[in-house]
């Protein structure tokens, strides 16, 4: 009932929440940007599936902390089959404790903060409704849009990897979202590998393609959806799941995202990464060189996200125009990697 309470309290923000989503530039690289994780592991009747579910979470939860630097109090882990003591474990993956841990989160957001929701488990879908299976009363596709209507003014990534996860990410395309789904119809019902290879693209940033030393949430779907494909070719199984995204809030969703011809703009400037004011390995610099390092990671990242949106506008600027603003990036970036190389380079001298 406290959960149902919830819910109705968030559809009351629902008009103001959307016109406030579309005036904004999305996930900006700003160092006063916050990120924030929460991670939601569901119920199994299998134990294979249970403990399947278990290792992902807690490698998702690892990967955040040991690769990305996460500090513990940015990610939240629900999730019941696991031991209590554990103390990634934020809590059980029940309805009131998501929307507890979610609530206490819209309360010390800001404006800009980034937010990245992971659903690891199994879904369903009928005529009625799509749902996240969890222990007690499901998640619904219905409840997760009105919650995330509440952050109207944090950008979201929300990747669902459970099984039916195409009808429940349906209703959640919006402005500033890239949504994720494993699967890309409601007759994918069977249990996926996704989050397998979408958790192993970001470990080590394994995903990092254009080699930027970072993995955007379009790389880690790029990988992710090629290593499904080349699992179920070694298995000589016929593909049961084929992951989709959508970004552009048409609610349409491709399993080839292409930021020249649809979806894949926002996911290709969407990252996981912090910016962080030292390399992991230096222990001599000042506050103020974490300072000017922060600064200049900053504007580098600014930069590089210039360059990903006008190499997506392409199409749409005179050859000349296009030629003249990319130069003036690619100098601009040139200039402020040797910078932060320096400085990062005199820092841990």
């Amino acid at each position: 009932m406290r959960f149902i309470i919830y819910l109705v309290l968030c559809a009351g923000l629902f008009c103001t929440a959307s016109t406030s989503a579309q005036q904004r530039d999305y996930f900006l690289p700003k160092p006063a940007v916050q990120k924030y994780v929460v991670i939601l592991a569901g119920a199994a009747i299998e134990e294979q599936y249970k403990n399947q579910i278990k290792g992902w979470a807690l490698r998702l939860h690892d990967v955040l902390t040991e690769d990305f630097r996460y500090e513990a109090n940015h990610i939240v882990l629900l999730m019941n089959q696991a031991d209590p003591a554990d103390a990634r474990i934020t809590g059980s993956s029940q309805a009131d404790n998501i929307r507890d841990a979610l609530q206490d989160l819209r309360e010390i957001v800001n404006s800009g903060d980034q937010l990245f929701i992971f659903l690891l488990g199994h879904g369903t879908s009928d005529e009625e409704a799509a749902k996240f299976v969890i222990h007690g009363i499901d998640i619904t596709a219905r409840d997760m849009a009105a919650i995330l209507e509440t952050f109207s003014e944090q950008d979201i990534v929300l990747v669902n990897a459970s099984t039916a996860s195409y009808p429940f990410c349906a209703l959640l395309s919006g402005p500033g979202r890239v949504i994720v789904s494993a699967t890309r119809s409601a007759a994918e019902k069977y249990d996926t590998m996704f989050a397998e290879f979408f958790i192993a693209a970001l470990a080590g940033h394994t995903g990092d393609r254009d080699k930027n030393r970072r993995v955007s949430i379009w790389e880690a779907f790029s990988f992710a959806s090629q290593k499904v494909e080349n699992w179920y070719a070694n298995q000589n199984r016929i593909p049961t799941e084929h992951a989709v995204l959508d970004d552009n809030g048409d609610g349409i969703f491709s399993d080839k995202p292409d930021p020249f011809q649809n979806d894949g703009m926002l996911a290709q400037i969407a990252f996981l990464d912090l910016i962080a004011g030292k390399s992991t390995d230096d222990t001599d610099s000042t506050a103020a060189d974490s300072a000017i390092i922060r600064n200049l990671t900053a504007q580098k990242r600014a930069l590089e996200r210039s360059v990903f949106l006008l190499r997506s506008r392409k199409a749409e600027l005179p050859a000349e125009s296009y030629q003249k603003e990319m130069e003036v990036l690619l100098i601009d970036l040139a200039r402020i990697t040797r910078k932060l190389n320096n400085m990062t380079s005199s820092a841990g001298d």
